[in-house]
């Protein structure tokens, strides 16, 4: 399909539900409006509208008004893979070919499970005032990213509107196009995501693959633990589209205040992957960036352990005495 209908055909279609819808899975269901206005979010390819279907259960309508390349391949893909996986982390969707008639054309659509939620934005903005929700959340998203690791996932646009956060505290991903997952190698990288949460060789990446977020998690795991060591930092980029970084702090480590004074931070924590902030900022290509969990190991107790290491394989060593290393600095610990 070479042709995409823009928002504003779409929201015609959209008030037209006789006219318009074809599949029988939105067919006899209805956006949901205020008053006559009717309730959309826009994306940079897409547009979704809130949606009553016949059965009365709330769900989300995703339509596409740019190429994404190849979405029904993308979108069917992921729909398998992520429904046998039948994780928390992600909302139940499916792909729908030939769903709404617009402009006498038929478009497919993405027919996604409603999240209750705020965006990752909205839930820091309601808990500023608490260090210990703030810390929690970068727990819980540390977690969330170390699964995706692990099963060989990149969401591809992690940032604050594509993550919610439910009532009970659990983290969502929404928005899937610029997912990788192993069916999909191979693909173009579509869509590059916000530059506040991108590594700048993110813009000459290729082909989706499993390093696609190692940048984008740095930046909200580190920014989430800012925010909690510093609240009152909240007010100056709550209405921007960065979290808390941006692609000025990104072109020109060596030059941003923000940086710098992170990594003087009196928290250690803060301080240390400020310091490997900087240096995944030398990397020419996404492929040399490093997962979350490897970031935050502490080199002072890896180097402790390699020199026991090397000493207990010479011939004749003395047996090695109980050494009682400290504990890794938790930074909850001054909460």
């Amino acid at each position: 399909m070479s042709n995409y209908p823009s928002r504003t055909d779409i929201v015609t279609a959209m008030r037209n539900p006789q006219v318009s819808f074809k599949s029988s899975e939105i067919v006899g269901g209805s956006i949901i409006q205020k008053g006559s206005r009717i309730i959309q979010y826009s994306g940079g390819y897409t547009t979704v509208f809130p949606f009553n279907k016949p059965t009365g259960s709330k769900v989300a309508v995703r339509l596409w008004i740019a190429d994404i390349g190849d979405a029904k391949k993308r979108s069917l893909e992921i729909s398998n893979y992520l429904g046998a996986l039948n994780n928390a982390y992600f909302a139940g969707f499916k792909y729908i070919d030939d769903a709404v008639l617009v402009n006498g054309a038929l478009h497919p659509i993405v027919l996604m499970d409603w999240v209750e939620g705020k965006t990752l934005k909205e839930y820091i903005n309601s808990n500023i005032s608490n260090s210990r929700v703030i810390l929690d959340l970068a727990d819980k998203f540390k977690k969330m990213v170390e699964y995706f690791h692990k099963e060989h996932i990149a969401h591809g646009d992690l940032q604050h509107g594509n993550l919610l956060v439910k009532n009970d505290g659990s983290i969502v991903a929404i928005d899937y196009d610029s997912m990788f997952i192993k069916p999909l190698s191979g693909m173009v990288d579509t869509i590059k995501g916000l530059p506040g949460y991108q590594h700048p060789a993110r813009q000459s990446n290729k082909l989706v693959n499993s390093n696609l977020d190692y940048f984008s998690e740095l930046i909200i795991y580190l920014s989430l633990l800012v925010y909690a060591e510093t609240p009152s930092l909240w007010d100056k980029y709550y209405e921007t589209e960065d979290l808390l970084f941006s692609k000025e702090d990104f072109a020109n480590p060596n030059s941003s205040k923000l940086i710098s004074d992170c990594v003087r931070s009196s928290n250690q924590t803060i301080a240390d992957l400020s310091k490997e902030l900087l240096v995944e900022l030398q990397a020419s290509d996404i492929s040399q960036l490093r997962p979350l969990e490897d970031l935050l190991i502490d080199k002072r107790e890896l180097t402790k352990e390699s020199i026991f290491d090397k000493w207990n394989k010479q011939p004749n060593a003395p047996v090695k005495k109980e050494v009682t290393l400290p504990d890794k600095k938790n930074i909850t610990d001054k909460f």
